[in-house]
């Protein structure tokens, strides 16, 4: 069946190439996926790979998000026309009359494609947001079967999908999608933390960024900070602690789904309950944050020269080691009071310098990171503020501890004296 697309004509390179849009039923009707087409088999074993569809991707996450989001929006698919003898441009000064001289060169490359239908259209880029509308407009995958989470949403199908349109060339087509495919570039941590707005970490992360820390103290570029850094603390580091501490109050959540306001108002809470608390009562952080403005930077550059707290590791495993004291129970069944724990943590030592840092939170001259640090320089923090441990926990503490060193050295590793009773 032959169809008429208004469209955009334009020419890159030597290509030539149409932009326009279609209905999102028309779409799924006329784009054929890569993997359904002749000579399929003879391809690359790179191009096969690159060109498998992810299923339960599409199912799980872009599906829902067209069934479901009314801001809905994605960029253009570039499809390739094979069979392109048949299309034909009119450009409106084909078809209109008398347009002023002002307009008749621009007019030149606006008009209508039209294609008479033996056209196969194949996504050199876009095939996994091919088959998420089709799945959102029919709620069921190839199998008709039915996808959670998505009512069948027959507006989609009216709605405008963007298509560049490219004639079929065998080695330019390929080469497009390779290039398009393999040289784009993914988002980085720091980028989908700033943006993402599904998942609920990310959110509360950017909220008790500006709200308690101070978006100018917060680095949102590296997961460390340089000597000369003014800020106080790092994105990434914010962002791990927001999920421990909703995974230490027993809350299971899914990033890639908001989930209900009442919901994720009560994670926003906990997660500032805790934050609120260490900015105001943990003395090295208290230092560090009085004066936010530029008199204030060199201050942290000396807390963060000078101590493990100064540290966006340090900073992540306090979170932790107050997680676990508040789990806790003191030697007469009761929990700690915040105010107990922020006392007990303010009586540590946390020079950079101590020897204690060794092995867990210092290597050398250089600050540990991962999530064996994390882990081990939390529950080690617990452990000098006095956490009540059995004597299994204590070894298995001092077993991890003496990973870190030499097996000649591991002979004479012991655990430190608590530094709080």
């Amino acid at each position: 069946m032959a169809s008429l697309i208004p469209v955009i004509r334009g020419k890159l390179g030597s290509t030539e190439y149409f932009v326009g849009t279609m209905k999102g039923k028309e779409l799924v009707e006329r784009l054929t996926i890569p993997k359904e087409l002749e000579g399929w088999e003879d391809i690359s074993i790179e191009e096969k790979y690159q060109r498998e569809i992810d299923f339960n991707r599409v199912k799980k996450y872009i599906a829902p998000y067209l069934a479901n989001d009314p801001d809905r929006f994605f960029g253009s698919l570039i499809v390739a026309v094979i069979n392109p003898e048949g299309i034909n441009f009119e450009s409106i000064n084909d078809v209109g009359k008398n347009l002023p001289g002002l307009y008749k060169s621009t007019a030149e490359g606006i008009g209508f494609l039209t294609l008479s239908g033996g056209e196969v259209l194949v996504p050199l880029d876009g095939q996994h947001r091919l088959k998420a509308v089709k799945y959102a407009i029919t709620g069921k995958d190839d199998s008709g079967v039915d996808i959670p989470d998505i009512t069948s949403t027959n507006q989609l199908a009216q709605e405008d999908v963007t298509v560049i349109l490219v004639p079929y060339e065998k080695e330019k087509a390929r080469k497009i999608f390779n290039k398009v495919n393999r040289y784009a570039k993914p988002t980085s941590k720091a980028q989908n933390l700033i943006t993402d707005d599904d998942d609920v970490i990310a959110v509360i992360t950017r909220d008790i960024a500006d709200k308690i820390i101070g978006s100018r103290l917060v680095n949102f570029q590296s997961n460390t900070l340089s000597k000369q850094a003014e800020e106080f603390t790092t994105l990434s580091m914010l962002y791990d602690s927001v999920e421990h501490i909703l995974l230490m109050k027993g809350h299971k959540f899914d990033k890639s789904t908001r989930p209900e306001k009442a919901k994720e108002k009560l994670f926003q809470q906990e997660v500032e309950n805790v934050w609120v608390t260490l900015v105001q009562k943990i003395d090295l952080f208290v230092a560090a944050l009085h004066d936010k403005s530029e008199g204030g930077d060199d201050r942290r550059r000396e807390i963060r020269h000078d101590f493990i707290l100064g540290k966006p590791i340090g900073q992540l495993c306090l979170v932790r080691a107050y997680l676990r004291l508040q789990a806790s129970k003191t030697d007469k069944g009761a929990n700690y009071s915040d105010d107990e724990i922020c006392s007990r943590l303010n009586k540590i030592d946390w020079s950079l310098d101590s020897p204690k840092w060794r092995g867990i939170l210092t290597i050398g001259d250089k600050m540990a990171s991962g999530k064996t640090a994390q882990s081990l320089g939390g529950d080690f923090i617990a452990y000098l503020a006095g956490e009540h441990l059995a004597e299994d926990k204590l070894n298995d503490l001092l077993n991890r501890i003496k990973t870190s060193f030499t097996k000649e050295e591991q002979e004479s590793i012991v655990l430190p004296p608590r530094e709080v009773s």
